[in-house]
């Protein structure tokens, strides 16, 4: 099936599209920038800094919840 994002209309997957249509949703970047900040709001509300989407590859922050999703590509 192919998948069109309702926000930047980026399409992922396989299929025919004139035939089948688009599953629409967000992508992964879209989704990540759309939870940022609630994810910032949780990591302050735990002790945290709220730095999600910051980093750039690495984070010292190893007690973070959010940190491999944070710094994954």
């Amino acid at each position: 099936m192919m998948y069109q994002c309702i926000r930047c209309r980026e399409t992922w997957g396989t299929g025919k599209p004139e035939r089948d249509g688009y599953s629409h949703g967000l992508c992964a970047r879209c989704l990540k920038e759309a939870l940022t900040p609630l994810y910032r709001k949780r990591q302050a509300k735990e002790g945290n800094f709220d730095c999600f989407g910051k980093a750039s590859g690495y984070c010292d922050q190893s007690a973070c919840k959010y940190k491999g999703l944070c710094t994954e590509a």
